[in-house]
């Protein structure tokens, strides 16, 4: 994770989920969020406030999602396919940082040939890895379909598929919590993730809300440099 550079950011669990998502109803849907990130620029600490939109949008079998966070103009972008149990193939993953250039990831499942940005290439990892930004969505389809798996103490391996690489996390379920939102006070299960780097660690927190589409009210992360980027749902909307 680099600076700030994986805001709402949320990785994919190891293999296909089974079964539609349960709001398949939910065709498409729009989230705002509050986000807080907290830095150091010159060794001084530097509080940022912004607005993150979140867009979901499914024709038939094939989907589009994007995310942009105003302030620091941050962009995500992914789009794939349906599969017919509901999970995601995500085929193309966009990402633009501030201060750099936007940066894509192209997968093509049926060659199971993945091409970075810069051009390397590799092959794809197991058919149910997300990038860094289908993941929020595929995680509202397993908790519709089998909320037992995220029971407090249970842990689900993740990969997340980023513009250069792929990296593995461990999601653990710390059962059902209260997220205080602009509507109110929102029933939410906990995940939380811990991934060393080197000498340092850098963490994801998602809390999804347990009312269907079971879409994040709140994703908490801390990137390797300890920038904290947190993001709270204010307003969701399904057209």
């Amino acid at each position: 994770m680099r600076p700030l550079s994986m805001l709402l950011a949320v990785p994919a669990l190891l293999g296909a989920l089974p079964g539609a998502w349960a709001a398949d109803a939910v065709r498409a849907a729009d989230l705002v969020y509050r986000t807080t990130a907290t830095a150091r620029l010159a060794g001084l600490p530097m509080t940022l406030h912004a607005r993150t939109a979140t867009h979901w949008q499914r024709n038939g079998d094939r989907y589009e999602a994007s995310m942009q966070t105003d302030t620091v103009e941050f962009l995500q972008q992914s789009s794939g396919a349906v599969r017919p149990d509901g999970s995601l193939l995500p085929a193309t993953y966009t990402e633009k940082r501030p201060f750099h250039a936007a940066e894509s990831v192209q997968v093509d499942w049926p060659a199971q040939r993945l091409q970075y940005a810069g051009g390397a290439t590799a092959p794809t990892p197991p058919v149910g890895a997300q990038d860094r930004l289908s993941l929020q969505f595929e995680l509202a389809a397993a908790y519709a379909r089998e909320p037992e798996r995220f029971a407090p103490g249970a842990v689900i391996a993740v990969q997340l598929i980023g513009p250069h690489a792929i990296d593995d996390w461990k999601f653990v379920c710390s059962g059902r919590e209260g997220v205080q939102t602009a509507q109110g006070s929102a029933a939410a299960v906990h995940l939380a993730a811990r991934r060393p780097v080197r000498d340092t660690e850098e963490t994801m927190d998602l809390w999804l809300a347990v009312d269907a589409p079971h879409l994040p009210v709140r994703i908490r992360m801390v990137d390797r440099n300890g920038a904290v980027i947190d993001s709270i749902l204010q307003t969701a909307r399904y057209p």
